[in-house]
């Protein structure tokens, strides 16, 4: 059944009545907002004329929080007693909000009673009225939770369910969103809006590929090795940084030169640079210890000539029989064989003899096997040859000692929801890390260099001894502040 506008002198005189009301009580109506946390409000409740004759009560409450600050209700015997008005007075911290409600109880055509609701929302230090009016148009036009019904425009007859933000209230309106009310408005990868806890490295998608976007984001896990546009080149840089596969081999420039320095470096063993690794007694025949006598221990006494094979010290004048006149002359000519010149026509891989050519990788019989030596040999890695290359291993999939999320974020990256706030989370995991870059406060996780907004300019140097607040920590600067970056 539809109804019949009322009257506009009728409702001219709900106007009047309400206007000589705040006459009387010498109130101000409007955004009268005082800046001070002292609220001293008066609450206006009523209903259209169409429906004044159906009222029956109203209850008013006044919450804060959890608490509530008032609360009554108040029986209305004809529609002469409207409006109601309560004057409430709180004091509470600056940025409190209040929330008052008003039960109206209105008969219905079959001499049932229902309620039908009205709320607003008013910071702390709000003086003046705030109104809490009913259209009669609204009387059985429920909204959703987290809008309000009102006449609009007023005067049509119309009933409009309008968004009441409230971020708390567990309803995404228009004017929320993740960004502004993560409570309410989960973020949404896949929108085409990077906000709220959404980054480059949980939502390309709305946030842009993190590697090209100028900042070696090294919490996500970029390095100069995957991301040489945000994070330089590795080599050179003057770090030797053998966790992204540097060595003297691949990068002498911040490594140094591999053999002749006098010491047996990493890659180095006695095959490539015998004047750095000593290693006769190895129990591995080296080429350079195949010479008669040369190493006796590892490669066995001298055989004697006429076996037939032309050793590497064995030539036409000591052995004419075993080589011939023209073997060691770099061809390998007629009448001359792998077994009989090697030198001319390549080692025969299993004559005790690791020749020109010939490596642990091709002919272990002669020199050995590669992995198991002891030695972490150019080209073996914990994940290849973890007997030999022992320690902190990046890429087995433990974080171990020594390992971190900003070393290893392969094996030590974060776990959103575990409860520890990660090096690497504190701008992508609300669960674990509480507070976020632009909330004005300097959180631990955040120093002057991933979080100027908050944490201001960085003063102090990473190295002189001295921790400096807001600017180092444990993950950004260990040697002055100690201890080791939390995984």
């Amino acid at each position: 059944m539809s109804r019949v506008p009322a009257p506009l002198a009728l409702r001219g005189a709900v106007v009047a009545a309400l206007a000589t009301f705040l006459a009387v009580f010498g109130l101000q109506c409007g955004s009268d907002v005082a800046p001070s946390a002292t609220t001293d409000v008066t609450l206006v409740m009523g209903v259209g004329t169409e429906c004044a004759a159906r009222l029956r009560s109203v209850t008013v409450q006044v919450e804060t929080g959890d608490r509530v600050d008032f609360t009554e209700t108040i029986s209305v015997a004809s529609a002469a007693e409207l409006p109601i008005a309560r004057r409430v007075s709180l004091s509470d911290p600056e940025g409190t909000k209040h929330r008052a409600s008003a039960t109206f109880d209105l008969a219905r055509e079959d001499d049932t009673v229902g309620a039908e609701m009205m709320f607003t929302e008013f910071p702390a230090g709000t003086t003046g009225v705030v109104p809490l009016s009913l259209p009669c148009v609204c009387i059985e036009h429920p909204c959703p939770t987290g809008y309000a019904c009102e006449e609009s425009p007023p005067g049509s007859g119309t009933p409009a369910c309008i968004p009441q933000v409230n971020c708390g209230d567990g309803a995404c309106v228009p004017g929320e969103s993740c960004g502004t009310c993560l409570e309410d408005c989960p973020c949404n990868c896949g929108d085409d809006v990077c906000e709220g806890t959404e980054t480059c490295a949980n939502c390309p998608g709305d946030c842009g590929v993190c590697c090209g976007n100028g900042t070696c984001d090294m919490g996500f896990g970029e390095n100069c090795a995957n991301c040489a546009a945000d994070c330089g080149a590795c080599c050179p840089n003057d770090k030797c940084d053998t966790t992204l596969g540097e060595n003297c081999s691949n990068c002498a420039a911040d490594c140094g030169a591999c053999c002749g320095d006098g010491a047996c470096n990493f890659g180095e063993k006695c095959s490539t640079c015998y004047d750095d690794c000593d290693c006769c007694g190895n129990g591995v025949c080296e080429p350079q210890e195949v010479l008669c006598g040369a190493c006796v221990e590892d490669c066995g006494a001298c055989p004697a000539c006429g076996d037939g094979v032309c050793q590497n010290f064995e030539n036409n004048a000591k052995c004419p029989t075993d080589c011939p006149v023209a073997c060691g002359n770099g061809t390998c000519s007629a009448g001359e064989t792998k077994s009989n010149c090697p030198k001319d026509c390549g080692e025969v891989c299993g004559n005790k003899s690791c020749g020109t050519g010939e490596t642990c990788q091709s002919c272990a019989a002669d020199c050995g096997a590669c992995c198991g030596d002891g030695v972490c040999n150019f080209g073996e890695t914990c994940l290849t040859c973890a007997q030999d290359c022992t320690g902190a291993c990046c890429g087995n999939g433990t974080c171990e000692a020594g390992e971190t999320c900003m070393s290893c974020v392969g094996d030590c990256g974060p776990k959103c929801g575990d409860g520890i706030c990660h090096c690497s989370e504190t701008l992508t995991c609300g669960a674990d890390c509480v507070g976020f870059c632009g909330d004005g406060i300097c959180q631990p996780f955040e120093t002057c260099q991933d979080c100027l907004q908050d944490c201001g300019a960085c003063t102090g140097t990473c190295g002189d001894g001295t921790c400096t607040a807001k600017s180092e920590n444990q993950c950004t600067c260990p040697a002055d502040c100690g201890g080791k970056c939390p995984p």
